[in-house]
């Protein structure tokens, strides 16, 4: 029992801690020179106010070089931030790449005596040394970065590049091809070159213009630059994964029943999407949701059409006008289209998709179905007199 109000005295304080103690800058990169010495200054952030003991310790490769103040520190609760330094005596030769150094400071334990038990309550916090150390010759660091776009849009290729060498490139560009999602090839292209002066980073930039159908690709470079190549491999989109609500139908509406609404869906991207479902939400004119229903879900494949059924029981629903949300879910994405419903007995329209979803089949009857039969026996009784005519003048 006394070791488990320990741990949680020692955690209480340990929270209470957490924002009382900060360093800035974080971190501090300099570039490798034979011998280079320099003394460091850093701020320690005091943003608990209170009085605090600091000790300051230095690891990891470049902890030999690093001299720091011995002893403890003292900072008041008056001080908010005090300057600190640390000084660095680097060595004739170092190993090429980064090699680094973390500087601690780390506030000495208050001893607090509660009975028969001891708490510990200490903080540290961690400012960075950084050291570039060039390669001999010339030495490159390169990514590729792709930004996705749309169809007939421009896909952005960075290509950041660092010279880590001892001496500057002259000549660095990019041979790159570019593949669909079945491994063919559908364009390739050269980057300008650029220059990049030692222990600097610069970008290679292309746009690429994406006239190809939506989907995936993948785009395989060469970086050249003067002594070398480094290959680089990125994947990218054209288009985006994008279902889109066409049509919504009903074969009948009766007010204050189970209603089946049928909604077609498009998906317009060049792969199959799965999994995707429909949320509805239908608010007064107040804003306050008086029924809300889901699909359930469903695969489309690709560039196609696909039917998402949804049950919306209307008891207890009033004649009016209706905000409604309908939303298509798919992964981490959603698709959101905001329409009105208006309802009365027997009649459903919707605005916002241009078109009346229908009305029942009892009482007024479907008006389309209607329209569609007038038209159609006007048109035999259109032939049947023209057949008639034409009968007369051929028997005279």
């Amino acid at each position: 029992m006394n070791r488990r109000i320990l741990f949680f005295v020692m955690f209480m304080f340990m929270v209470s801690s957490v924002y009382a103690l900060g360093v800035s800058p974080g971190r501090t990169t300099v570039d490798f020179k034979e011998g280079f010495q320099k003394d460091i200054t850093f701020e320690i952030i005091n943003s608990g106010d209170k009085d605090m003991k600091l000790l300051l310790t230095a690891q990891g490769e470049l902890a030999p070089y690093v001299s720091i103040p011995s002893g403890t520190i003292s900072v008041s609760a008056s001080e908010h931030s005090k300057t600190l330094s640390y000084s660095i005596n680097l060595p004739n030769n170092l190993e090429p790449g980064l090699r680094t150094a973390d500087i601690f400071i780390v506030e000495v334990p208050e001893i607090t005596e509660t009975g028969s038990s001891v708490v510990l309550a200490t903080l540290a916090v961690v400012t960075q040394l950084y050291v570039n150390v060039p390669y001999p010759g010339k030495f490159v660091e390169a990514d590729l970065i792709i930004y996705d776009a749309n169809q007939g849009g421009d896909v952005r290729l960075i290509f950041p590049v660092v010279s880590r060498g001892e001496f500057d490139l002259t000549d660095v560009r990019a041979n790159v091809d570019i593949f669909n999602s079945v491994g063919d090839k559908v364009d390739s292209f050269n980057t300008q070159s650029i220059g990049v002066p030692s222990g600097a980073r610069k970008e290679v930039v292309y746009d690429w213009k994406a006239d190809v159908p939506i989907g995936n690709y993948r785009a395989s470079a060469s970086l050249v630059y003067d002594e070398g190549t480094i290959p680089l491999e990125a994947v990218f989109s054209v288009g985006s994964k994008e279902l889109e609500l066409q049509e919504i139908t009903v074969n009948s509406f009766s007010l204050g029943e189970i209603v089946k609404l049928e909604m077609l869906v498009e998906n317009k991207w060049s792969e199959k999407i799965v999994d995707a479902h429909i949320s509805t939400k239908i608010k007064n004119d107040r804003g306050d949701i008086v029924s809300s229903f889901d699909s359930a879900a469903y695969d489309i494949d690709a560039l196609s059409k696909q039917t998402f059924v949804s049950y919306w029981d209307t008891a207890g629903v009033r004649v009016g006008d209706y905000q409604t949300e309908v939303s298509i879910n798919y992964g981490d994405k959603s698709s959101t289209k905001n329409l009105e419903f208006q309802v009365s007995e027997n009649d459903l329209k919707v605005v916002g998709l241009g078109y009346v979803i229908s009305t029942d089949e009892g009482g007024e009857g479907n008006s389309l179905m209607i329209i569609l039969v007038v038209v159609i026996v006007l048109l035999v009784l259109i032939n049947l007199l023209w057949f008639l005519l034409l009968r007369k003048r051929l028997s005279k």
